[in-house]
This record gives structure tokens, C-alpha cells and sequence, in this order.
């Protein structure tokens, strides 16, 4: 599985996309990090943050009978893509990877942009969903449900098994706490939690750019 953080990034300064590479372009001074400018237009950037670590490891040393310390070089990426019209930055990996994008765009943009949260109402999405045809639920958990007075469960729900999926879905809108959906034509499945967080199962890197579109659809 895949993390996609959302956030929001609007234009403090007026500077066009080819500013921001030519920025980025020059802001490392070592070899220790960069970005991987992939595409880019007017109004959209996809790009690759890397960096790399070392760190300690331990190999079995057959001739001493014991474990030598030893240094390997470790490379760390994430993949991130802005689109300008919807206000949109999606950074493909974990939280510590997009923190560091953010603050490498600011400071190399001159704070030109500014990124905040974008804040994901599970129950808004789950409604935009649910009113799509190229949406198929696979399943949801939900939380809180009462089955007496007093007694309150969580539950996993495979909506591929139910006759009316999206009807059910909601009825208990509000006890999503993730839902499991899959977009019309693309094999992988979307799972988005009620954080905010999207995971993003194995996806054809032909079928990225569809995902994204479809992503920033549904959240907008």
C-alpha cells in the first residue's frame, strides 16, 4: 500500500511553475538530497524528492563467530505533485518525506506558496462516492454501532456482498471510520480513513495521473 497526504497550496507571491523547478533545481548544495523534476506545465509539477541516510547495520562474521558493525548507504524517495487550479499538493509516501517537501518548496520558492492541511471530511467524501457511478464500495468499518442499550461495537463491513452497497454505506455515514472503493477502469483499490489519510494499493504508473485526477475530484 501507498500513503497520499493531501494538502493545500495557494500562491503567496506570483511565480510561475518553471520558477519553482528553477529554484528547486538550484537549491541543493551537497549530495545528500535532491528532487527529480518528472513533468511539468503551466499549472502542474511531478516530481521525486530523495535523500540519502546512513545507518548502522549488523553483518554475521563467520570467521570471528560474531556480528560486525557495518555502514550501508540507504536511499528514501517520495513522489509529489502539485496542480496550481485546484489548489492541490499530493505527496506519495509518509509524513516525514512531506514534511520535508513543504519546507524545501517554501524556502526555495522564497515562501511563494503557502501549504497548510487540507482536512477531509469522511462523511462529505463518502456522499461524493456514493453519487458516482464509476465508484465501487468493497467494504467500510464502522465504529459505535448499538446493538442494545448500552452496548456499542466495531464492525468491518464487505459491501461487495451486499445487494445495495452504497445505500448501506449511508445509512451508517456517520460510524465510517474507512471505506474501501475502487475508480472504473483502474485495477487498484483506494482506501481513504477518517484522519484523512488515503492508501493506494499497486498501481500501474500509466494509471498514476488518472488516480490523481479522480483523487482530487472526489475531495474538492
Amino acid at each position: 500500500m501507498m500513503n497520499v497526504i493531501i494538502y493545500k497550496i495557494s500562491q503567496e507571491k506570483k511565480q510561475s511553475i518553471q520558477n519553482l523547478v528553477d529554484d528547486l533545481m538550484s537549491y541543493f548544495q551537497d549530495e545528500a538530497q535532491g528532487v527529480v523534476i518528472n513533468e511539468y506545465s503551466e499549472d502542474f509539477l511531478k516530481a521525486t524528492y530523495w535523500q540519502k541516510k546512513k545507518q548502522k547495520g549488523y553483518q554475521y562474521n563467520y570467521e570471528k563467530g560474531d556480528f560486525d558493525v557495518i555502514e550501508e548507504e540507504v536511499i528514501s524517495a517520495a513522489n509529489f505533485g502539485i496542480e496550481l487550479k485546484d489548489e492541490k499538493l499530493l505527496v506519495f509516501g509518509n509524513k516525514q518525506m512531506s514534511q520535508k517537501i513543504i519546507t524545501i518548496i517554501g524556502v526555495a520558492s522564497g515562501n511563494a506558496y503557502s501549504i497548510t492541511e487540507f482536512n477531509i471530511s469522511i462523511e462529505k467524501l463518502v456522499n461524493r462516492v456514493c453519487s458516482d457511478h464509476d465508484v465501487t464500495l468493497m467494504k467500510m468499518k464502522l465504529s459505535d454501532i448499538t446493538l442494545e442499550q448500552g452496548v456499542l461495537v466495531n464492525c468491518a463491513v464487505n459491501l461487495m456482498t451486499q445487494d445495495n452497497p452504497k445505500i448501506l454505506a449511508l445509512k451508517y455515514i456517520q460510524n465510517i471510520t474507512v471505506i474501501t472503493f475502487k475508480l472504473a477502469n483502474i485495477a487498484t483499490n483506494i482506501t481513504v480513513y477518517k484522519s484523512g489519510k488515503f492508501s493506494i494499493g499497486k498501481i500501474l504508473e500509466e494509471e498514476k495521473d488518472e488516480v490523481i485526477r479522480k483523487i482530487i475530484h472526489i475531495v474538492s
